[in-house]
């Protein structure tokens, strides 16, 4: 008789809620500010050394149709002036461009926190960033797709941000690190 094991391996995952309808990207350079969440950015608090180096990202979608949906991921580095002044430089880590697993009206979704959510077939990476670990199942099986993700190495910066950017409803994200 087969026995089935399961080893739990994951860390803890989060969700990450950001793009309000008809958001672009924010400005990410070099500033004495602290990065910090606001209505398109959200900030993982991450401290060098304290975390894996790793990041998965796995995005949905509180709509299953809607247009320029995307993900960018901003590493921060911190340089201490020798005013004791901190400055915040961002590196461009990732960004990705999800996809929907069919037409609109028939994507796979589930009910998560009282809201329909919609999980993504595919993933691109923009030409020009580093390279990302994408995960996308493709869409052999509209019905039954796994979800995509990207794994995404954040090489020891202090603060990662991700913004978010979609024509309509929220654009979210589970993320963890490995």
């Amino acid at each position: 008789m087969a026995t089935d094991i399961t080893i739990a391996t994951e860390q803890p995952s989060y969700r990450i809620s950001s793009a309000a309808a008809g958001t672009a990207y924010l400005a990410a350079v070099p500033t004495l500010t602290a990065p910090a969440t606001t209505g398109t950015t959200f900030l993982i608090p991450s401290s060098a050394g304290d975390k894996p180096s790793l990041l998965r990202l796995t995005p949905y979608h509180t709509a299953n149709n809607a247009t320029g949906l995307g993900i960018r991921v901003i590493g921060w580095s911190v340089y201490t002036q020798a005013s004791g002044v901190d400055l915040y430089v961002p590196n461009l880590l990732a960004e990705l461009t999800p996809a929907y697993n069919g037409t609109s009206g028939s994507i796979p979704t589930v009910t998560f926190e009282s809201t329909a959510q919609y999980f993504f077939h595919g993933l691109t990476a923009a030409s020009g960033v580093p390279t990302v670990n994408l995960y996308s199942p493709g869409t052999a099986a509209i019905l039954g797709t796994p979800a995509a993700h990207a794994v995404i190495d954040t090489i020891g910066h202090r603060y990662i941000t991700i913004q978010c950017k979609s024509s309509s409803g929220t654009l979210n994200a589970f993320h963890s690190f490995l």
